[in-house]
């Protein structure tokens, strides 16, 4: 697959992908292969990521590791094909890059790229979208877990997260079975029990959290504010108010009110119908 057909097919932004065709022709991929392989391979993520960015400074707007990470998506999605994964679940997994391309636009007014650092999940094919969550293999004191995460676009609609998490089920017992019957774990600020105070009851983010038992929770953590507010370095007084979560949390928090960062196994019971 060619660069320009990947970003169609997964619809980076046209003023992105005329930067990036540009960069395309100034980069020697031949010389850099050693090291964008790395970035297939976890045990090799940092060192990878740290080695290419050196080779690739300066690249202020991260359009040149951009261009490679997509290089090596073009490589993968071979791989997609010889274990017969949809090319359904290749698109929405490999959206993480205009959808964050977007986030940064709307937040800052322009485009860069600044997540090479967790797109090396999707490069290593240990993360992959399923419906609307995500959900990424790793293996931690020799067992065997899957990451659940939250994208920003996820509609949290009780039936579309039910049919995701059984979707994962059977996506896992068929493509990576050492993974079958694995725990779910997610690591979120939308699993806070303190938002039980902010949030109405029939909030669609407290319904998501009744699908989980809570194992860890940190209080002090500012986690969430990079999320609500697009910074944790905003005083407490100049916190926007353009959502209505935005609105509801910020008088929370001039109250002293904490956002907790906390842990769960997901349970059984969003596998039922209610």
């Amino acid at each position: 697959m060619k660069l320009i057909e990947l970003c169609s097919m997964i619809e980076i932004q046209n003023e992105v992908q005329e930067k990036l065709i540009d960069v395309e022709k100034e980069i020697d991929f031949n010389a850099i292969k050693q090291v964008t392989e790395q970035m297939k391979h976890k045990e090799y993520w940092e060192s990878g990521l740290e080695e290419l960015n050196k080779m690739l400074s300066p690249d202020e707007d991260g359009f040149k590791i951009l261009t490679c990470q997509l290089h090596c998506v073009c490589d993968i999605y071979d791989e997609y094909l010889k274990l017969g994964i949809s090319k359904n679940i290749f698109i929405d997994t490999m959206k993480f890059f205009p959808r964050f391309l977007q986030d940064y636009k709307d937040r800052n007014g322009n485009y860069r790229y600044v997540w090479s650092w967790w797109a090396v999940r999707q490069i290593s094919m240990v993360e992959y979208r399923i419906g609307v969550l995500e959900y990424e293999m790793r293996v931690e004191n020799d067992k065997h877990l899957i990451d659940i995460h939250i994208p920003a676009d996820a509609d949290m609609e009780i039936s579309n997260l039910r049919k995701s998490y059984l979707d994962a089920l059977g996506f896992f017992e068929k493509y990576y079975p050492d993974f079958s019957g694995a725990d779910m774990v997610c690591s979120s600020w939308l699993l806070a029990p303190s938002l039980k105070n902010v949030l109405p009851e029939k909030s669609r983010i407290l319904e998501f959290q009744k699908a989980f038992d809570i194992q860890a929770m940190d209080e002090d953590s500012r986690g969430f504010m990079d999320w609500v507010y697009g910074s944790r370095d905003i005083p407490l007084e100049e916190l926007p108010e353009n959502t209505s979560l935005q609105r509801r949390l910020k008088p929370f928090l001039r109250n002293n009110g904490k956002i907790e960062w906390t842990t769960g196994r997901l349970v059984s019971n969003p596998f039922c119908e209610s």
